[in-house]
């Protein structure tokens, strides 16, 4: 159990965090609290998935989500007007992190994961898990591919949701070919009142942090920028676990070790942000970084 003064006063401190940059003195004076009472909120707001960084000026700050706006933030009303609504029902609430970052961000999502966050995309997973669960073809609108750099409309079965949510696995009716399809680049899900008409063609499979399939697990560290790191976790929420602060370097840098099922993921990832990354492993992944990277010099 958690005393919700406490609570309270880490949305206090988020809205204070997320507002600009403020020293640790300006933050115990402002929450009434000590400097060292700050940095354990500081490890307890880390620990569930905030990046907390420090200016020039000595001055903390929270990344915000892109596409976040400074008033999306709690202040101190509404904070006063919380107090008094928690005061008003139960005497406590066990919170988990997850719960304190959703209620951080003004989630309206309920009971969907956390990259779910985002209104539109938890929309389309609703409707999707609606026609798996009647069984029926949908037009996917607007749907953008990597693959084609094309913009079409996908009818398309849906039979299973990747990993982490991120993407649903349907048989692409055209092909008759069972593909990945992030929910990110969908522009519309129209569920048609068709059942499926191919279900015996519908082979389910598993696929890593950035959306591959494969069959072989295979470990691949990284060195990461600071920005690096903020956008491999915007964009690959599954990383997260994987993530950890180098120790010891005065420039900001961090690591990522986590399993992958084939490198076209994970490559394109270094690929894009060449100058941000440094490959540790394994030597195969090297090997291919380099080859990538000469086929780019050929064309």
């Amino acid at each position: 159990m958690i005393p919700q003064a406490k609570i309270l006063r880490v949305f206090q401190l988020i809205g204070l965090l997320k507002g600009g940059g403020r020293t640790i003195e300006q933050l115990a004076q402002q929450l009434d609290t000590t400097s060292r009472t700050i940095y354990r909120y500081f490890k307890l707001l880390e620990e569930i998935g905030f990046i907390i960084d420090q200016d020039f000026h000595g001055r903390y700050f929270i990344h915000r989500e892109e596409g976040e706006s400074p008033e999306d933030r709690f202040t101190l009303e509404e904070v006063s007007i919380l107090r008094q609504l928690i005061q008003s029902g139960a005497s406590g609430h066990p919170l988990r992190g997850t719960l304190l970052k959703k209620l951080a961000f003004h989630s309206e999502a309920k009971d969907v994961p956390e990259q779910f966050l985002k209104l539109r995309v938890a929309k389309l997973f609703r409707t999707l898990s609606d026609a798996v669960d009647q069984k029926n073809q949908v037009v996917l609108k607007n749907y953008h591919s990597a693959n084609s750099q094309e913009i079409t409309d996908r009818l398309v079965e849906p039979f299973q949701f990747g990993e982490g949510f991120q993407s649903v696995l349907a048989l692409d009716t055209k092909d008759k070919q069972c593909k990945y399809f992030k929910l990110e680049r969908i522009g519309e899900v129209v569920i048609l009142d068709k059942p499926y008409k191919f279900s015996k063609l519908h082979k389910k499979s598993s696929t890593d942090i950035f959306g591959i399939s494969g069959r072989k697990e295979i470990w691949v560290s990284l060195r990461l920028s600071l920005r690096a790191f903020v956008l491999m976790r915007e964009e690959f929420p599954l990383s997260q676990p994987y993530l950890e602060k180098e120790e010891g370097d005065e420039i900001k840098s961090y690591i990522f070790n986590g399993p992958v099922l084939h490198f076209k993921g994970v490559g394109r990832f270094v690929m894009g942000l060449a100058d941000e990354i440094s490959v540790l492993g394994p030597p195969e992944f090297k090997a291919y970084i380099k080859e990538r990277i000469k086929q780019q010099k050929l064309v």
